[in-house]
């Protein structure tokens, strides 16, 4: 019968007969953990499926355990040469950062682009959460007595706990807790970039990644030239030169430079709302409106607050403030009969709405139209303004996974237009539109002419309100990131 024994000393947790569970597995294990749960929670927000990291993480850890092994197996050649059964053995140590790190991001590159999305947005997303795995991590090192500094003297650890100065006596001395500092750097890394950078400071698509760069290089420069166990390669201390490069390469990225040299900016894809974006409906829905209710409920005068309220909502969540559910059906049809009749009489193109359209068309953006309108009057509206050959999908109600503000139409629309969605713009007039955008992380623009509606927009703080449609011309030459970074 196997023996069970737990803690049999201070590298392992649990023993049964040869098999060991170490704290080295168990630390690294949480760490990659804690970085896979918060950058879920992003990609909660910017709205992707969870199932994009869940098919991502156990492959990329694999492949980056092998990297880090084997970068470390490369540079202690000499050792390992001569002893090939250790060559696996990681139980006992031996992971390189930098190894893993190269692994990773290649992988994350090939793994990201297969799936229409951007690598640079997801850097953006995981990188910071990789600085508490790394912190872990260290914590692992700790634990096998590796990644240690010079001889200290006793007193040095008068103000430790216990454990860790016991921990950090090895070969006979008490050791520099190198570990520690970079354990306690990479909190205070992740600390600023995931709560001031990203918040303050993020311009371009690829910035958390580029900060990660120059802080964990800096970091890792200054803590490696204090350590005695350090990868060499002749009188150099190899961590020391990648530090160097990854710093220079994230000084590069936050330039800007890197951005124009590879041309990473890329073109939005543009959503439009219909109704009070594209098309002027507002005449033609009140006077519908207030058909309607003449004829369904004459006893009640419409407001002229209550008419723009109509604005955004379903007509089954409009209608069922006022009718009971099983008359609904029956009012719905009374709308479209009447909206039809007065259609070609009261509908008109925003200003500019053809002009700003055909232009960008022209241009190569691709476009669309998500409305929460029903399709047949989405189409019969865009025939109406002449605007209907510009764009290469069109959704209505019918084709809404749900009606906005979610943003399942928008999601919809990029997968149609076989894009991905992390440079969007949605183009709405009202506060519904606006939210829709938000709650995928999408550029939101506010569109409207009149002053009463651009205040409303503000509540819901879009990234840009506009006036007049041709200034969307503009607005998309600029080189940036077509998602809303004030949503992490």
């Amino acid at each position: 019968m196997k023996t069970m024994q737990l803690f049999p000393d201070t590298k392992i947790i649990l023993s049964i007969g040869g098999l060991h569970v170490t704290w080295y597995a168990v630390l690294i294990l949480t760490g990659v953990l804690a970085a896979y749960f918060l950058a879920q929670n992003t990609m909660k927000k910017w709205g992707y499926s969870k199932t994009i990291l869940e098919d991502y993480v156990i492959p990329m850890m694999a492949l980056s355990i092998i990297g880090a092994r084997l970068y470390y197996v490369i540079f202690e050649w000499d050792f390992y040469s001569a002893h090939p059964d250790q060559i696996i053995a990681i139980w006992n140590g031996g992971l390189a950062i930098y190894g893993g790190l190269i692994v990773g991001v290649l992988y994350s590159i090939y793994y990201f682009k297969r799936q229409r999305i951007s690598a640079l947005r997801m850097a953006d997303c995981i990188m910071p959460g990789v600085m508490v795995a790394q912190a872990f991590g260290r914590w692992g090192n700790f634990m096998n007595q590796e990644a240690f500094g010079k001889v200290v003297p006793e007193s040095y650890y008068a103000l430790f706990p216990s454990f860790i100065k016991d921990q950090m006596y090895i070969q006979g001395a008490y050791r520099e807790p190198t570990f520690l500092y970079e354990s306690a750097g990479n909190i205070l890394g992740f600390l600023f970039i995931y709560f001031i950078f990203r918040k303050r400071f993020y311009k371009r698509r690829g910035d958390c990644a580029f900060m990660y760069c120059i802080w964990y290089g800096v970091l890792r420069f200054l803590v490696e030239g204090l350590r005695t166990d350090s990868l060499m390669i002749g009188a150099f201390r190899v961590s020391q030169l990648v530090s160097l490069a990854i710093v220079l390469f994230g000084i590069f990225g936050l330039s800007g430079l890197l951005h124009k040299a590879f041309h990473w900016n890329q073109k939005p894809a543009i959503l439009f709302d219909l109704d009070g974006t594209l098309q002027d409906s507002q005449h033609l829905v009140f006077e519908t409106f207030k058909e309607v209710f003449r004829i369904r409920k004459p006893e009640h005068q419409l407001s002229q607050e209550e008419l723009y309220s109509f604005f955004g909502p379903t007509l089954e969540e409009t209608f069922l403030k006022y009718f009971k559910k099983e008359e609904l059906d029956d009012v719905i049809a009374l709308y479209q009969k009447i909206n039809i009749k007065l259609h070609d009489t009261l509908l008109k193109p925003m200003p500019n709405a053809f002009e700003t359209v055909s232009t960008l068309h022209e241009q190569g953006y691709k476009m669309a139209v998500v409305s929460n309108k029903r399709i047949g009057i989405v189409k019969m509206g865009l025939k109406a303004i002449h605007l209907e050959p510009y764009f290469d999908v069109v959704l209505g109600k019918e084709q809404l996974p749900e009606p906005k503000p979610s943003p399942s139409g928008l999601l919809e629309a990029c997968n149609l237009l076989k894009v991905g969605h992390d440079d969007v713009i949605y183009v709405g007039d009202n506060v519904t539109d606006i939210v829709c955008a938000k709650n995928m992380a999408a550029y939101s623009v506010g569109f409207s002419n009149d002053d009463r509606q651009l205040e409303q927009q503000k509540q819901a703080h879009p990234c840009k309100q506009i006036t007049d449609l041709r200034e969307l011309i503009e607005l998309c030459k600029e080189e940036r990131a077509w998602s809303d970074n004030t949503i992490w």
